[in-house]
């Protein structure tokens, strides 16, 4: 398949006011953790005055390998956009809740489509999960946040954020077409499965990554033109259409390289770090250039 070719905005070498990063493949190395360099990176930001965002679809409970990452900006995007989160008092600033009528009818539609399909709900603190939902490792069953039963009774249990589909038969790309064909709009649907895992996230219509971050940086007065993304899944997508400067490292999937977005290295080459200390090379030399006469 040959390659898409870049379109204006990824030639474009403006250094950014505000930098958003997914996690998981993106910023954080394959083993799950922050490398030297990406580190250093996010200091040498918010020393040049950019600001260092991330934008997840993790949970809040799954954020503790950047609570105190030096220099990091406190307020994270998780849950897919539907969750606002500041790492540093442990509040929820904004969440968007799914209808859980609306849910539940997908559910039924989901079930008629995907037989062997178990579904989970996330609340932004806690998680819910039928019994046939197998569970990922870092999420033991004695943790206090989980609670089991039937889509139908945890539906109505507190507000969810985020509601979940698996299925043991089906990789992620071919649930996600699957559960698209029978819920359409009513629900945002996505994924950011990797590794053949039959996972699709289901959040309220018009939540993403990208209405999350449009919020944020509406509050802090900066334009998209001046926002760097970088991601590497399909829930990364809206996200990267938002920002005016968009990347995608180079193990991302095929959907994002072949995308109008400049490709950085690997999450395991550190890409998003490197593309940061670049800027901020950038900056320095700008701020030691000799002053010129402006209009």
């Amino acid at each position: 398949m040959s390659p898409v070719a870049p379109r204006a905005r990824d030639l474009d070498d403006r250094v950014p006011r505000v930098v958003v990063t997914d996690m998981d493949g993106t910023f954080l190395s394959p083993d799950g953790t922050v490398s030297a360099e990406n580190r250093a990176a996010v200091l040498a930001a918010q020393e040049a005055g950019i600001l260092v965002l991330f934008a997840t679809g993790r949970p809040v409970r799954w954020l503790d390998v950047i609570r105190d990452l030096p220099g990091a900006h406190p307020t994270v995007i998780a849950s897919n956009g539907a969750v606002l989160y500041d790492l540093g008092s442990g509040e929820l600033l904004d969440r968007v809740c799914v209808d859980p009528l609306v849910a539940l009818e997908a559910v039924r539609a989901v079930r008629a489509a995907v037989p062997d399909a178990a579904f989970a709900f996330e609340s932004g603190t806690r998680f819910g999960h039928e019994d046939g939902y197998r569970l990922w490792r870092s999420d033991p069953a004695v943790d206090p946040a989980l609670f089991t039963g039937p889509a139908e009774q945890i539906a109505h249990t507190e507000p969810f954020v985020k509601m979940l589909v698996q299925s043991q038969a089906l990789d992620a790309d071919r649930l996600l077409a699957d559960v698209l064909a029978v819920v359409g709009d009513r629900l945002t649907v996505t994924h950011s499965a990797a590794h053949g895992v039959g996972l699709v996230e289901v959040s309220g219509p018009g939540v993403s990554k990208a209405s999350m971050l449009a919020r944020c940086c509406a509050r802090l007065g900066v334009d998209p033109a001046d926002v760097a993304a970088f991601g590497d899944m399909p829930n990364d997508v809206a996200m990267l259409s938002w920002a005016g400067l968009p990347h995608v490292v180079a193990n991302a999937h095929p959907l994002l390289l072949e995308g109008p977005y400049r490709v950085v290295p690997a999450n395991a080459e550190s890409g998003v770090g490197r593309t940061i200390q670049d800027w901020v090379a950038r900056t320095a030399a700008t701020a030691g250039a000799e002053p010129t006469l402006t209009s």
